[in-house]
């Protein structure tokens, strides 16, 4: 494929450019997807909610909203879709010690949601959470004190207490941010082995090997740590379908990083990286999300700032990326993006516009196109949907 590397505006790209995915590529479309949304917003007496897309006619909905995580702005399910996991900031603060997860057992038929119980991070500030692929543990990353935490859970979706907390070491030159550890992200690779931890404030992504058994996390012996340029600000990686490569944005650097990565010993390698914006982009640029397409041609990025766009990343035979497109007309700040299960449609978060919007996706050329279709949402933060293995992307 030709490599291009433009700006799109708003016009540039047309509907009728839209490409028909092939089967073996993507899934056929629901007539209808739900999916939830998480508020990073406090103070809102419900801060969870329930949405309704149809893919057809390109619309989407708010249909329900749910109280009990307060400031719920990173959402997760077990992998049969039983419950749903929310991280609550009641207490958000790098000085308390009191930031929890929270746990609700989904209605099978309205998917509202029932609380079963919250349990404590045993860290501050906390910004993320993952549920393993059998459902056994939920693990958290606490921002503010830098500690990422296993804990097991109950088959009735109960948290337990922490069987396993660990802390990184280190700090990065830009002082205002990186005085010490900040987990910003918790991952468990493709094969349930080692935990990958992105650590902001250490330049360092941190490999913990995993005892399913035990539920103890040890510094993985083969690599403890891959390590980033300096400064860079490690936030967020996903995996690629096949779990052989790995993409991480840096929030400082405004870089995405592509790496090999061996399941076998848990080891990471860097293969290139490259700004998420365009060279002239002006003003702030703080990556945040990062997603894969099911296909496995593309990786999209977010980035926050003045210029909040959404950047998409073709991945070439040798697995670097090459920057395609810089989608400016986004939603301002967009905290975390999603695609659904068929690869052709895109939802954006826009945290300080207070909205979500929808985007095309062409799955030959990996550009998105924009839409009039979007709803308001207070600080939207996190995109899940409910019939998709979020560990795919």
């Amino acid at each position: 494929m030709k490599k291009i590397n433009l700006l799109i505006k708003t016009s540039l790209v047309a509907l009728s450019t839209m490409a028909l995915f092939s089967c073996a590529e993507t899934s056929e479309p629901a007539e209808t997807l739900r999916f939830y949304v998480g508020s990073s917003k406090g103070d809102l007496s419900h801060s969870i909610y329930l949405c309704e897309l149809n893919p057809v006619m390109e619309t989407f909905a708010v249909v329900d909203s749910f109280a009990g995580a307060n400031g719920g702005s990173y959402l997760d399910l077990s992998p049969e879709g039983l419950y749903l996991y929310a991280i609550n900031q009641d207490n958000w603060s790098e000085n308390s010690q009191h930031t929890t997860v929270t746990s609700f057992a989904i209605e099978p038929a309205s998917l509202g949601l029932k609380l079963i119980n919250s349990q404590s991070s045993e860290g501050s500030g906390i910004c993320h959470i993952h549920c393993s692929a059998e459902g056994n543990y939920i693990f958290a990353a606490n921002y503010g004190s830098g500690h990422a935490t296993a804990l097991p859970m109950k088959e009735n979706g109960e948290i337990t207490v922490a069987s396993s907390v660990v802390i990184g070491e280190g700090s990065g030159p830009v002082e205002s941010r990186q005085e010490g550890p900040h987990a910003h992200q918790v991952m468990l690779d493709p094969g349930q082995k080692f935990l990958l931890v992105p650590d902001l404030g250490t330049d360092k992504v941190f490999i913990y090997a995993f005892d399913s058994n035990s539920g103890i996390l040890t510094p993985n012996p083969a690599q403890a740590y891959f390590e980033l340029a300096p400064g860079a600000g490690p936030r967020h990686l996903a995996f690629h379908p096949d779990g052989l490569s790995l993409y991480i944005v840096s929030e400082l650097s405004s870089t995405i990083t592509a790496c090999t990565y061996n399941s076998t010993d848990g080891t990471i390698s860097e293969i290139n990286t490259l700004s998420t914006v365009e060279e002239s982009h002006e003003g702030m640029k703080y990556p945040a999300a990062v997603r894969v397409h099911p296909n496995g041609r593309y990786v999209y990025a977010s980035t926050r700032g003045e210029n909040s766009c959404i950047s998409t990343f073709e991945i070439n035979q040798d697995g670097s990326l090459t920057r395609v497109q810089v989608m400016e007309q986004v939603p301002n700040w967009p905290r975390d993006f999603n695609l659904d299960p068929s690869g052709k449609i895109m939802l954006v978060a826009g945290e300080r516009s207070d909205d979500i919007r929808l985007y095309l996706i062409d799955s030959e050329t990996g550009f998105l196109a924009e839409t009039e279709s979007r709803v308001q949402v207070p600080a939207p933060a996190s995109i899940l949907f409910i019939q998709q293995d979020s560990k795919e992307l």
